[in-house]
This record gives C-alpha cells, sequence and structure tokens, in this order.
C-alpha cells in the first residue's frame, strides 16, 4: 500500500486538532455553563445565542469549502490560507467569550444576549474557516487506505483536547471566583497554543498537484448534490447532530448536578473517558478494516442507543444498591466506546466519497463535499442547542435541585439515534471507493 504522509506527517498534519479541540470543547461545554448558570442570561436566550452560531457556520463552513476549491496561492496552495486565518480568529473569538464582563454590562440582559450572540457566531465562523479545509485536506493528502488511520490520530488528539477544554470547563467556576485576573491569560495562552499547533502542518506538508474545478457555486452544487450516495450521507449527518449536540449541551451540567462527580471523582471520569475513547479508536479502526465502514459505525451507534437511556436510572433510588462511582464510570464508558466509533470514521467516509467523485468527473472538489455537509449538521446542531436550553428551563425534579431535563436528554437522545441506525444500514454507502476497485 503506497502512504503518502509518513507517520511523522501524520502527527503534523493531526496535532494541530488538539488545540483547536480544545478551544471548541470549551465553547461547545463550558460557554453554555457559562452564559446559562453563571451570569444567568436564562435557557432561551442561551439557547437562541448557541443556535445563531451554529447557522452561521451552516453556511459559512460550506462557502470556505467551496473557496478553497476553486483558489489555489503560488506558494501556500489550496488550503493553507484558510487554516492560517481561521486558527487566528477561533483564538480571537474565543478569548472574547470568556470576557464579556469587561466589554458589556454582563447585568444587562440586553446586552449580554448580543455579546454572547456575536461572538459565538464568530466563533463558528471562524472554526468553519478553519475546519473545513482542514479536513478537506484529507482527500489530498493521504491515500484511502491510509485515511481511517490518518483519522484516528486526530481523534486521539481530540480527545486529548477534550480533557483540557472538559478540565478547564469544570475548573471555570472556581478560578471566576477565586482568580478571576488569571483567565485572561490563561485564554491568551491557549489561543496561542492553538494557533502555533497548526504552524508545523502548514509549513512541512504539500498536497499532490488538483484538478480545480471552474469556479461557479451553480455547477458545483448540482456536482455534488448529484451524487445520490452523499445526499443521503447529508442527511444521516444532520440527523446525528440533534442527538449528539445535547449531549455535548448538557453533559457538564448532568455529571455536576445529577451525579455529583466534581472535582478529583471527575477527573478519574475524565481519565476514564480518554482511556476509552483512544483504546476503541484502534478497535474501531481494526473493524473498519475488517467488517468495513458501516458495520463499524452501526455498532458505535447501537452502543449509544442502549446506554443513553441510563440517565433516568442512574444516580436514582432504584439503583441506589450500585456505588454511585461504579454507576457513573460505566455509563462514561459506553458513552466514550459509542462516540469514539462516530467521531473516528465520518471523516474518512467523506474523503471517500469526494475520492470516488474526482475519480468519476476528474475535479478534486474535497472542499464542497466537506463543507456542505456543515449546512445540515449546524442547522439541527442549532436546533438542538435551542432544544437543550428548553430541557434545561423545565421543572425541578421533586426533593432535587436539577431539571427533569437532566433525565430526559439521554433517552429523547437515543430516541433521535434510531432512525439514523436504519437509514444508515438501508441507504449510505460509507465504502464508495470499492466500485471503482470493482470496475
Amino acid at each position: 500500500m503506497v502512504h503518502l504522509l509518513t507517520k511523522t506527517k501524520r502527527l503534523i498534519y493531526a496535532v494541530g486538532r488538539l488545540g483547536s479541540s480544545a478551544l471548541l470543547s470549551l465553547i461547545d461545554i463550558a460557554t453554555f455553563w457559562f452564559y446559562l448558570d453563571f451570569l444567568n442570561l436564562g435557557g432561551l436566550l442561551t439557547g437562541i445565542a448557541f443556535a445563531a452560531g451554529k447557522l452561521v457556520i451552516a453556511f459559512f463552513g460550506w462557502y470556505f469549502g467551496y473557496l478553497s476549491d476553486i483558489t489555489k496561492f503560488k506558494r501556500w496552495g489550496r488550503r493553507k490560507p484558510y487554516i492560517a486565518a481561521g486558527s487566528f480568529l477561533l483564538a480571537f473569538s474565543t478569548i472574547m467569550l470568556f470576557i464579556p464582563q469587561y466589554i458589556v454590562s454582563v447585568n444587562d440582559t440586553v446586552q449580554l444576549f448580543i455579546y454572547a450572540t456575536l461572538f459565538l457566531s464568530l466563533a463558528n465562523l471562524s472554526y468553519g474557516l478553519l475546519s473545513t479545509p482542514y479536513v478537506a485536506w484529507l482527500a489530498e493528502i493521504a491515500e484511502p487506505g491510509e485515511r481511517v488511520a490518518v483519522s484516528a490520530y486526530q481523534n486521539i488528539f481530540t480527545m486529548l483536547a477534550q480533557v483540557v477544554g472538559t478540565l478547564l470547563g469544570f475548573a471555570l467556576p472556581a478560578l471566576l471566583v477565586q482568580s478571576p485576573t488569571q483567565m485572561f491569560p490563561l485564554l491568551v495562552g491557549l489561543g496561542t497554543f492553538e494557533v502555533l499547533l497548526y504552524m508545523p502542518a502548514i509549513a512541512k506538508i504539500t498536497e499532490t498537484d488538483r484538478p480545480i474545478p471552474r469556479p461557479s457555486v451553480r455547477r458545483e452544487l448540482a456536482a455534488v448534490l448529484g451524487n445520490r450516495n452523499y445526499r443521503s450521507w447529508l442527511v444521516l449527518q444532520g440527523l446525528m447532530a440533534i442527538p449528539t449536540s445535547i449531549l455535548a449541551s448538557l453533559i457538564l451540567s448532568y455529571t455536576q448536578k445529577v451525579l455529583g462527580m466534581v472535582g478529583v471523582q471527575y477527573m478519574v471520569m475524565g481519565g476514564l473517558l480518554l482511556l476509552t475513547t483512544m483504546v476503541f479508536f484502534f478497535v474501531w479502526t481494526a473493524a473498519s478494516r475488517r467488517w468495513k465502514k458501516k458495520r463499524s459505525i452501526l455498532g458505535a451507534l447501537l452502543v449509544l442507543i442502549l446506554s443513553l437511556p441510563l440517565t433516568l436510572v442512574i444516580g436514582q433510588p432504584v439503583s441506589s444498591f450500585v456505588p454511585l462511582q461504579l454507576q457513573a464510570g460505566l455509563f462514561v464508558a459506553f458513552i466514550a466506546i459509542g462516540l469514539s466509533g462516530w467521531y473516528l470514521l465520518p471523516n474518512p467516509v467523506t474523503a471517500d466519497i469526494a475520492h470516488e467523485d474526482e475519480a468519476r468527473r476528474g475535479e478534486a472538489r474535497a472542499g464542497s463535499y466537506v463543507g456542505l455537509i456543515s449546512v445540515p449538521l449546524n442547522v439541527l446542531q442549532a436546533l438542538a442547542r435551542f432544544i437543550a436550553g428548553l430541557l434545561a428551563d423545565l421543572p425541578l425534579v421533586s426533593g432535587q435541585t436539577y431539571s427533569l431535563g437532566l433525565l430526559l436528554w439521554g433517552p429523547l437522545s437515543s430516541l433521535a439515534l434510531i432512525p439514523c441506525f436504519f437509514f444508515l444500514a438501508r441507504y449510505v454507502e460509507t465504502d464508495p471507493l470499492e466500485r471503482i476497485e470493482g470496475n
């Protein structure tokens, strides 16, 4: 098998995810809590602000992919300028999200809502500017047989980043109360770290020459949406956005308020999450080679479908005979197993679909293939964020200090995954390059 990337360059390419995913994890998890609980913006307005950000990336995620397809810079190639600019802008917008007290009156609901909406939108735009060309790059710097392995490298760094982002999220309340002046230099350091991690890939990795499509939005949309398998893949990505976004929005509040995992206990849960996910990246990678990508993704979804309804049971009187930490540990492990499969495999599937299109049409449009996914993905993520806000505002459980929504989000997410499972099984071809090889 021919490899375009050495192991060193795989690491160089993948390590960029460490910084940007840490910032994204902080945005996805901590900012919802920051504006909802710490600044008391309220579930409805917080949900709307997050929804607005997702609608911004829904459009710009695709558009930046399209632009990176049709533009080529003499020294930088097609993707690198967008990656560099996006990394700088993402660092800036993340810093601004956590310092509204220096810019507006946080006691003025209108000012705070406008500020949150503005910088959540800018952060999502920045991530689209960075992430879409970066993911599209995979189809041009790696051969089909090595894409899952490269994706595994990426996702290991993504999980490390999620641990960093989550730990910062949990440290945020204490930091804001005890040492609020340390927040700004910490954010600046994290933003600088994110930018620097993309520089080795920009400097060292070169893409192979590919035939560039003629500039035409209508033509590109017709070409991409004319791919029946890709249309089905778009639908699946959108359907998956709802349960996974609800999970990302409420898992922090659920772990704190329902399971009572804070401090050292949460550190143990974070370590278990990281270890399980990393181990299963390799399990799902091996499974995708033996069973193909579809069966592996189906297996990951099945784990999530069966484990998410446990939010109705864990930490409740009916399960009191089992130590709470053991309950929490098993739940976190099952969630990690399911999510690791879903996080690992979609990028290689999209790259393979784009590669198959290039083989048929003679034009490289991976940016459009990757970017267009942001439309259904982020529109439905916006809806999911709004739903998460509504769930957070449901009445309290009798005799408890947490919302009924923190029990219901698990079974509701599980129900939302069931049509995803059957749609994938019936309508999506996850290994389209086999048709070319078969011919």
